[in-house]
């Protein structure tokens, strides 16, 4: 059953590639044809184009094969042409180009095509195809040979192992014969040799792992002896050589396993195989051998993880690893792209074996072998420069990852057992020295802000990793006293660089670690309205220091803790609870509204983050309102769940003044604009459907909602007369609105707004339709749309809109049938003449105005 398998496994391994490599053989042959087709077409055109003109030569004429009259008929479909003939008649046509006669723009593409040469990889796949399979079954009948000799036990232990390398050392010697014999190097004898060296890994590693005939250290050596020598050879039967040898080299291990070798040998095995191809590299570099080795090389490193046998091998394996990917590989051959790839790969890996560790007995001071490493690495200084942050970062998420642990509902962070604090707080300390005293020490040699920013702000990566890991995201004191005392520290930093010409590159990131230090103190100390308030105190703080020392990359941080700042106070409230009894909203929203004022009146007139300051002041003020408003409405309990006619209102009112500040914000925003005018739509969208639902669901003319008998100062006036207000304020923004729809929503809500005003006044709460109207409501009406309708009037003669000339007029229309029709219907006697000498002499005086405001309008 072993041998089918086997069997099988070849099959796949052999058919599968080869298979994809003919058919795409195939497509290209295709192609090919296609193109040669297309050239000879032209070919004929082009003859026929000279036959026709008489331009033929001499040669070709005489060598052309007249039709014979009494030849059959399948005479015409053969060939008039011999080779000879064609190729001076080919010589002799005019190129493509020079040619006056047409050419089909199809035919010219294939040309195009045909003329471009296959890629190097398809020319010596296709002319060393059979050599390659040739050299890859010889591999694997060493292979095979080896694996069969154990399984059966055909020969001892002794005579086994002697055969296999004997076979090897045959197959080797076989090579280099035929390459001196011949005196040159090819194919064949590369295949022969890398035959050779497959055997070879298959005994040493049976001898080892099997017949426990050669030593674990011993082993080593020859196999790196093999190694070595497998990648000489190569340079001088070429990268065919290397490519069995590596690849061969990397999975034999995974064909003779006997399930006795240990993570250690394996990886060390693994190890000496890629020094062995980046040392070949250091003469003959190419990119397929260069990723082929990282991958071999990972390959071993992913069956130590899923295994689960993440031990101190593991590290140090990742570890010199990226070494030798740092020290051997030739600089002037190799492009950063390759660099980057090869050192992103070791630190994920790091990081994941991190998370891959024991659960009982974690690995703590194994993990610090790479920040040394990557830190005094020759790429650091060079366009990888962000290697050791890549480092501290990959650390710390493999940290994060082990404790990670992930429940039914959520993903929850654990903590680490009490037992092992003090090893772990020793790794934090050892890793905070490491990258401070090494980032100092490049930072002397070479005087970067990059490494500014890493001497400097690493050590707060490892204090929130202890904090995170040993205490939980819950409050602590004693973690809040740490960072307030590193954020002290950093400010003592940043006093003493001002006075040190050499270290004042630094001075920003130690000011950004002094804030970020107080951040963190009041995140660990503090929750809800207490940690917003004290985070937004770094606004004023922040703008001074910006404009005091002339650092304006400060406003980064400003920014960012702007978006924390107004995000929480969006956001937060809906998502964690507060308490109602006391009145936060007062000392939180308005506390933080009154940090953010002054520091935009800190910030300067001409300042570039005035306009960001001013904006979130806005925006801030818009929250504050909303916020109180709510407070006095609902007794307390701001973020009450039922959306009734107050909810509604003010909902309305915070989304509308939202809108605006986002719009505000975004004529003030240089790469966010669009993102703002987004958001600005969006709000103004809900405001708007909850103005509607005040219209029609909670209208006190049907809904029957209580409000309150106090006249003016009620519901009324911010459900219905705040909307007159937003729209007005909408319209100065004709990016986002339209300013002329705008003026029209805002005409429209206050004539709504004064309608539900005068049945208020007239009716108190009783506010329903059904109840009816008497005649001093219906005259109130009257008298106040003929108002609204003069001054539409007089408004838009004296400014030149027509279109609220028209709905003046309109307006003044309706009242004017309302009078006729409604108001004067049952009046009678004297009452009924004053009536109508009152509105004759209105409707007079209105046009007397309307005219003299015409006349000085046409004079101005």
């Amino acid at each position: 059953m072993e041998a089918i398998l086997i069997i099988l496994a070849a099959v796949v391994v052999l058919l599968v590639p080869i298979g994809s490599i003919f058919g795409f053989l195939a497509y290209q042959n295709l192609k090919k044809q296609t193109a040669r087709i297309a050239s000879l077409s032209l070919e004929v055109s082009e003859l026929r184009q000279l036959i026709k003109r008489g331009q033929l030569p001499a040669s070709s004429q005489e060598q052309m094969q007249p039709l014979s009259p009494q030849s059959p008929p399948e005479a015409e479909l053969k060939p008039v042409f011999t080779a000879a003939a064609v190729e001076p008649l080919v010589s002799a046509t005019p190129s493509v180009e020079h040619s006056t006669a047409p050419v089909d723009p199809l035919i010219q593409a294939y040309l195009a095509k045909a003329s471009r040469e296959p890629s190097r990889f398809i020319q010596t796949l296709k002319a060393n195809w059979m050599v390659w399979l040739g050299g890859l079954s010889v591999a694997l009948a060493g292979i095979f040979m080896v694996h069969y000799s154990v399984s059966e036990g055909l020969l001892g232990p002794v005579l086994q192992l002697l055969l296999a390398l004997s076979g090897g050392l045959a197959l080797h010697a076989g090579a280099e014969m035929l390459r001196r014999r011949h005196q040159r190097s090819d194919q064949i004898f590369a295949a022969l040799a890398g035959g050779g060296s497959v055997t070879l890994y298959a005994a040493l590693l049976a001898g080892i792992h099997h017949y426990q005939l050669i030593g674990p250290l011993t082993g080593l050596v020859l196999l790196a002896g093999v190694s070595l020598s497998t990648m000489a050879l190569a340079r001088l039967h070429g990268p065919l050589l290397a490519i069995m040898g590596l690849s061969s080299a990397y999975v034999v291990p995974l064909l003779i396993d006997s399930g006795q070798g240990s993570v250690a040998f394996v990886l060390a095995y693994s190890f000496l195989i890629t020094f062995s191809s980046l040392l070949l590299m250091r003469y003959v570099f190419r990119n397929w051998l260069w990723y082929a080795t990282l991958g071999g090389a990972m390959l071993w490193w992913l069956a130590a993880l899923f295994a689960a046998a993440i031990g101190p091998a593991v590290p140090l394996y990742v570890a010199l690893l990226f070494v030798i990917f740092s020290v051997l590989p030739p600089w002037r051959h190799i492009e950063p792209s390759r660099l980057r790839d090869a050192f992103i790969t070791l630190l994920t890996a790091w990081g994941l074996s991190i998370a891959g560790q024991s659960a009982d007995s974690p690995l703590f001071f194994s993990w610090l072998l790479i920040l040394p490493l990557v830190l005094l690495a020759p790429q650091s200084r060079r366009a990888l420069w962000y290697l050791p942050w890549n480092a501290v970062l990959a650390s710390a998420a493999g940290w994060l990852l082990y404790m990670g642990h992930n429940s039914v509902d959520f993903f929850h962070l654990a903590q680490l057992p009490s037992d092992l604090h003090r090893r772990f707080i020793s790794y934090l300390i050892i890793s905070t020295l490491i990258c401070s005293g090494l980032g100092l020490w490049q930072w002397r040699a070479d005087n970067k802000r990059r490494w500014a920013s890493f001497t400097v702000l690493s050590p707060l990566v490892w204090l929130v990793l202890g904090w995170l890991l040993l205490h939980g995201v819950a409050t602590s004191i004693d973690w809040a006293l740490a960072a307030l005392l590193a954020g002290t520290i950093y400010g003592a930093l940043t006093w003493r660089m001002h006075k040190l010409a050499y270290y004042q590159s630094g001075m920003v990131w130690a000011t950004l670690a002094a804030h970020l230090s107080y951040s963190l103190a009041v995140t660990m100390a503090f929750r809800e309205a207490s940690l917003t308030l004290a985070l937004a105190a770094q606004l004023v703080s922040l703008v001074w220091l910006a404009r005091h020392y002339q650092m304006p990359p400060l406003y980064l941080l400003l920014k960012m803790v702007l978006a924390v700042v107004v995000a929480r106070l969006t956001f937060n409230p809906w998502l964690q609870g507060y308490d109602a009894t006391v009145h936060w909203t007062l000392w939180t929203y308005g506390g933080t509204t009154l940090l953010a004022a002054i520091a935009t009146k800190l910030a300067g007139s001409g300042n570039s983050i005035r306009p960001w300051l001013e904006a979130a002041t806005l925006h801030l003020l818009v929250l504050f309102l909303g916020a109180e408003l709510r407070y006095w409405l609902y007794d307390g309990d701001i973020f009450n769940h039922e959306y009734s006619f107050i909810e509604a209102t003010v909902n309305m009112l915070l989304w509308g003044g939202l809108s605006i500040s986002y719009m505000i914000r975004a004529k003030a925003a240089q790469q966010l604009a669009w993102l703002y005018r987004w958001c600005a739509l969006i709000l103004l969208g809900l405001s708007a459907v909850s103005y509607l639902i005040l219209v029609t669901f909670y209208n006190p003319w049907w809904d029957g909602a209580y409000i309150s008998a106090t006249p003016i100062f009620n519901m009324l006036l911010p459900a219905y007369g705040g909307p007159v207000l937003l729209a007005l304020a909408i319209g100065r923004f004709p990016h986002h609105a339209p300013k002329l729809w705008a003026w029209c929503v805002a005409a429209i809500a206050l004539m709504l707004f004064t309608a539900l005003e005068i049945r208020h006044l007239w009716r108190g709460s009783d506010m329903a339709l059904w109840s009816g109207m008497n005649s001093g409501e219906l005259y109130t009406y009257s008298v106040v749309g003929m108002l609204y309708a003069i001054i539409a009037i007089i408004y838009a003669t004296k400014n030149g809109y027509p279109q609220f000339y028209k709905a003046g007029m309109v307006l003044l229309g309706l009242v004017i049938a309302k009078i006729f029709l409604v108001d004067m219907s049952g009046l009678q006697g004297l009452w009924r003449v004053a009536a109508f000498m009152g509105l004759g002499l209105a409707l007079l005086g209105l046009a007397w105005m309307h005219q003299k405001v015409q006349r000085v309008s046409s004079l101005s």
